[in-house]
């Protein structure tokens, strides 16, 4: 019997791929419908829409814990006419890895095109928290695209040894009788409000000063990057939300911060990109895993998943299913002592066949 699996398909269920997790389950529920009649002395119910859903973990293999590496950005300094590198399509990224992240409140922030700045009007939309400029499709730059602006170093965060970043979605409800009856009486479900927020634990120190981040409401970038190597990223702009410390009397004093998203106002400055973003450079994190965050990222559940509990399709009697799902949760968590651990949620949208 082969060992147990579920896989995930970004192109439409033609290449599925094994998620890295240790456990995983799946559960579906049909609800309950109240068809009781006069005459009857108990109570009846028939089977009404149904909902499935499948939750896992996934494991980022071959980085233990400890090299998990959390940064926030210090002073801006300026910088002058860096060259930038098309990356794709449109897309233009500063070459100087240590100035790509870009101060937004600058106001002399310039993206020029063989030394001439280029208009706003051409600028799709602007990642500071990677360095990239996304021009509009009618536009193609005739000479050597530069940014002049302001960029911030990263420090590490206090003497964190735990952390949970939370990612989740809220799940629309898109149900109506012609979709439900070609699915099968199953609901069908679209990502709705995403909410990005990071616990921290560890040993208190004085000189972060926390409590003053608090009450100052400051802004602050931070960056997560779990393998601690730069090829996995993940960068927001965040605020403090509680800062607490507690401890035994001669005991090492602990500290707990909460860190919300905080979202640019894009009325002010529209071309803004994301305000929380991942980047994956020559990573080795499963592509799955990858696929995952995509979909959370994109609100795209364009994405299928299999759920095999005896590691292969086909097997007799059928046991397992695949269908299309939106992810619900994507979150991870690390430590110490401890793997860098992703809990996926991914809810069913439409019917699951049995495979």
């Amino acid at each position: 019997m082969a060992a147990k699996q579920i896989q995930i398909s970004n192109d439409g269920g033609t290449i599925f791929r094994g998620l890295p997790g240790a456990q995983g389950s799946f559960n579906v529920n049909g609800e309950a419908v109240d068809d009781t009649i006069l005459g009857q002395t108990y109570k009846s119910s028939d089977v009404g829409l149904i909902t499935w859903s499948i939750s896992a973990d996934a494991i980022f293999k071959g980085f233990s814990g400890y090299l998990a590496e959390l940064k926030q950005v210090g002073t801006a300094v300026v910088f002058t006419a860096e060259s930038m590198t098309l990356v794709s399509g449109k897309t233009y990224a500063i070459d100087d890895a240590t100035k790509e992240i870009w101060d937004r409140t600058e106001p002399t922030m310039d993206i020029l095109d063989a030394a001439v700045s280029i208009a706003a009007a051409d600028i799709e939309s602007i990642d500071y928290l990677f360095g990239r400029v996304t021009f509009i499709p009618a536009f193609t730059p005739g000479g050597a695209v530069t940014a002049t602006g302001k960029s911030f170093p990263v420090a590490a965060m206090g003497c964190a040894n735990s952390y949970t970043l939370t990612m989740t979605a809220d799940q629309k409800d898109e149900s109506c009788f012609d979709l439900v009856q070609a699915n099968s009486g199953t609901r069908i479900f679209s990502p709705g409000l995403r909410t990005v927020s990071l616990e921290l634990g560890g040993i208190f120190d004085a000189t972060d000063s926390f409590k003053d981040v608090v009450t100052t409401r400051a802004e602050v970038i931070i960056e997560i990057d779990p393998a601690g190597d730069g090829s996995s990223i993940a960068r927001g702009f965040f605020r403090l939300a509680t800062a607490g410390q507690s401890g035994a009397v001669g005991a090492v004093e602990e500290e707990t911060t909460n860190w919300e998203l905080t979202v640019p106002d894009e009325t002010i400055n529209p071309i803004v990109s994301l305000p929380f973003n991942w980047r994956h450079t020559a990573t080795t994190l499963n592509q799955s895993i990858q696929d995952l965050l995509t979909s959370w990222l994109t609100e795209l559940n364009t994405f299928d998943v299999r759920y095999l509990p005896n590691g292969a399709i086909g097997q007799s009697p059928l046991d397992g299913i695949e269908g299309n799902f939106m992810v619900s949760d994507v979150s991870l968590s690390g430590g110490l002592s401890n793997m860098n651990v992703f809990q996926a949620e991914l809810i069913g949208t439409g019917a699951f066949t049995v495979v």
